[in-house]
C-alpha cells in the first residue's frame, strides 16, 4: 500500500514544489490518479460523441448536444482540481471518499461551468468551422485572434473550477474573479492558459494517441497539479476572505 497511498501530513505541512508534486502524486497516489483520469475521460465521452455526429451528418442539433454534454464533464472536472489541490499537501485521496464526494458536492456548480465553457467555445471556434467548411483559407488576423481567444477561456476556465472547489462562492463571483484574475495573475496566466492549450491541441491533432494516454497515465491530474503550481499561491492570496463575503 505504500506505493499507492502514503501517510497524512503532518498538521503543518507545506505545499510541495512543482517537481516535488509530480513526483509525489506519480510514486504515492498513482492509482487514484488513473483513477482520476480515466473518470475525466468518460466524462468527455457525450461530447466526443456529439463532435463526430456534427462531423459526419452536419445536423445542428450535435452542437447543443456537445453544449449540454459539458454538464456531465463539469462536475468531474471540479472534482479533478480539488483532488490536485488535495495532492499538493500530500493528503490521502480516495476514489469514493474523495473524488466521487468532490463530484458530488460540486455537482450544480460544475455543470454550470461546464456548460457556459462547451458554449463560449463553441462561439469561439465557430468562425473557425465556418470558414473551413467554406473551403476558404484561414486570414492571418482571424488565427491570431482564435489564439488569443483561446488564450483568455483557457486561464478563465482554469481560475473558476479552482475557485469552485476551493472557496463556497457563488457563480457570479466565481466568474467575475475569473476575469480579473487574468489581469492580476500577470505571467502565470500564460503559463497556466498555455499549458492546457498545449493539451487541447494534442487532443485535436492526435486525439486517438493523446486520449489513451490521459486515460491510462492521469495527465489531467498531473497537469491540473503542475497548472496550480504556476498559479494558486497568488490566487489565494488575491481572494483571501471572499469566502466569507460571498458565501451562498
Amino acid at each position: 500500500m505504500g506505493y499507492f497511498q502514503k501517510d497524512p501530513p503532518r498538521e503543518d505541512a507545506r505545499p510541495l514544489g512543482p517537481g516535488g508534486r509530480w513526483l509525489q502524486a506519480v510514486t504515492g497516489h498513482f492509482c487514484f490518479v488513473v483513477c482520476a483520469g480515466l473518470l475525466a475521460g468518460l466524462s468527455l465521452v457525450p461530447g466526443v460523441l456529439c463532435v463526430y455526429g456534427f462531423i459526419s451528418t452536419g445536423a445542428l442539433v450535435f452542437v447543443l448536444g456537445w453544449i449540454l454534454a459539458g454538464a456531465a464533464a463539469g462536475p468531474v472536472w471540479a472534482g479533478v482540481q480539488r483532488a490536485a489541490w488535495e495532492l499538493q499537501f500530500g493528503r490521502p485521496c480516495y476514489l469514493y471518499r474523495g473524488l466521487l464526494r468532490w463530484t458530488r458536492e460540486n455537482l450544480r456548480q460544475g455543470a454550470a461551468l461546464g456548460v457556459l465553457g462547451a458554449g463560449l467555445w463553441t462561439l469561439l471556434l465557430s468562425p473557425a468551422i465556418l470558414t473551413l467548411l467554406g473551403g476558404a483559407p484561414m486570414p492571418v488576423w482571424l488565427v491570431v485572434c482564435l489564439g488569443l481567444g483561446a488564450l483568455v477561456l483557457a486561464s478563465a476556465g482554469s481560475y473558476a473550477f479552482y475557485q469552485a472547489v476551493r472557496w463556497e462562492l457563488k457563480l457570479r463571483a466565481v466568474l467575475v474573479n475569473s476575469l480579473l484574475l487574468l489581469f492580476a495573475a500577470g505571467g502565470r496566466t500564460l503559463l497556466a492558459g498555455g499549458l492546457w492549450l498545449a493539451l487541447l491541441a494534442g487532443l485535436l491533432l492526435w486525439y486517438p494517441v493523446v486520449f489513451p494516454l490521459c486515460v491510462v497515465t492521469g495527465l489531467p491530474v498531473l497537469l491540473s497539479i503542475t497548472a496550480q503550481a504556476f498559479y494558486a499561491p497568488q490566487v489565494d492570496a488575491l481572494l483571501a476572505g471572499q469566502e466569507d463575503g460571498e458565501a451562498e
